[in-house]
């Protein structure tokens, strides 16, 4: 797990040095940092509640009916 905080944080660190050098605007900040942060609380969630489902199974559950349609 502080592999990951470390990691993100190194991510953060880029971002923000990036984001300043260009001079972006606030928006642009707050679009970066909430997809940062929602990525971050979904990694802590997929290492501390190991039986949560994983985002392959959402997709599976929700294409396998059509895919089967197709297959026949």
């Amino acid at each position: 797990m502080i592999l990951i905080i470390i990691g993100f944080l190194i991510i953060f660190g880029y971002e923000w040095t990036y984001l300043k050098s260009k001079k972006r605007k606030k928006r642009t900040y707050w679009i970066v940092f909430g997809i940062i942060g929602a990525s971050f609380i979904y990694c802590l969630s997929t290492v501390l509640f190991e039986h949560m489902p994983s985002p392959s199974d959402m997709i599976q559950f929700l294409f396998e009916p059509i895919q089967q349609k197709i297959l026949g």
